[in-house]
């Protein structure tokens, strides 16, 4: 009896003083949010400084996904730019419908809690608007999503104010499209690092010639004529890119490709995202080029589409010495979790030699 009675009694001081205390802790952290007092604050500053950052993970598109911190306060930042841009407000209707796995999915929250708009989120698809039958006046997508909109749902496409598009080039093919619809729609530059965009340009109707720079950010050289983003809301050193470009001024940008993406094919550099948007015009099916090695080139050009029929053929002609060398076909290529294409994987599948 007195081993249960003090089984018991010690239980009571366990649960009950932690209990209690743990009601104390939540009323006080309640009573600063609600009233703001100054000084009581500081004392439980511990509570807020572990969710000061948020994590994420990069595309994974030129390599294996990175996990990364994120400071909500950049995260604040990069919103206030898109909705001052955009002129998002309660009035708003926007739709979510990318992964929130991805920056882009997470930075539709962000923008949503901060200028109070109405958020509709539905499951990440290849096609959002197909089956959604309210009004959108804001939606940010992929160009696969966006190239499925103008083939199924391009009267809902027209009716949407404004379209935000990124995390992938945008082809000439598809520019085209927009051009001869009279479909005018934005496309975003930028990262999971930089918080979604840094940079947009008008594309389609109304066309920009390049990327102007997001207000608190600018523009420089880096190595190999690469872009380097000077963005000190987000970090004090800047970011250093693998993409090529012509800069115009600090805020203002022609993009010509990755560095990562070049082949040295014989001596000659070739562009992949170069070929890629001339072969857009030609090839339907999803494709990519890639570079392998090579005896004699040293490197040649590949072509690789998704597509269970392969009795096609093309004329590369017109592309000259940058032309694929071989086309292969797959039936279903390697996608990265942002569903990105895995080229490195996917020609893996192949396993070719040089």
């Amino acid at each position: 009896k007195l081993w249960w009675r003090r089984i018991n009694l010690e239980h009571a001081m366990v649960f009950w003083i932690t209990g209690a205390v743990t009601m104390l802790m939540l009323s006080l952290l309640s009573y600063v949010t609600t009233y703001k007092k100054e000084g009581i604050e500081n004392g439980i500053n511990f509570l807020f400084q572990e969710s000061s950052y948020i994590s994420a993970h990069t595309s994974g598109s030129t390599g294996k996904p990175k996990e990364i911190s994120l400071s909500k306060s950049g995260l604040l930042f990069s919103a206030k730019n898109t909705i001052h841009y955009f002129n998002l407000s309660e009035n708003t209707n926007a739709l979510l419908c990318l992964p929130l796995s991805t920056i882009g999915g997470k930075m539709m929250l962000v923008r949503a809690i901060e200028s109070k708009m109405k958020l509709f989120v539905i499951q990440a698809s290849s096609n959002p608007l197909f089956e959604f039958t309210k009004s959108v006046d804001f939606i940010a997508i992929t160009p696969m999503q966006l190239t499925n909109m103008m083939l199924d749902t391009i009267d809902k496409v027209r009716a949407v104010q404004h379209v935000l598009v990124g995390g992938a080039p945008m082809n000439e093919k598809l520019v085209s499209w927009l051009k001869e619809e009279k479909i005018t729609v934005y496309h975003g530059y930028g990262m999971t690092e930089t918080a979604s965009h840094v940079a947009l340009k008008k594309v389609g109707f109304q066309t920009d010639e390049y990327y102007q720079a997001m207000p608190g950010i600018h523009f420089e050289y880096g190595k190999n004529q690469t872009l380097q983003i000077h963005y000190p809301a987000l970090r004090s050193e800047p970011f250093e890119t693998t993409d090529i470009v012509e800069l115009i001024d600090s805020y203002r940008f022609k993009w010509l490709g990755r560095n990562d993406f070049v082949v040295n094919s014989g001596g000659v550099k070739i562009h992949v995202e170069e070929i890629e948007n001339e072969l857009s015009k030609l090839v339907e099916m999803p494709f990519f080029v890639y570079g392998i090695p090579d005896s004699y080139l040293g490197e040649k050009l590949i072509l690789c589409i998704e597509s269970s029929v392969s009795k096609v053929s093309f004329d590369f002609g017109f592309l000259g010495v940058k032309k694929p060398r071989e086309v292969f076909f797959l039936n279903s290529f390697v996608y990265t979790k942002s569903g990105k294409i895995d080229r490195k994987a996917t020609v893996n599948q192949l396993n070719l030699r040089g």
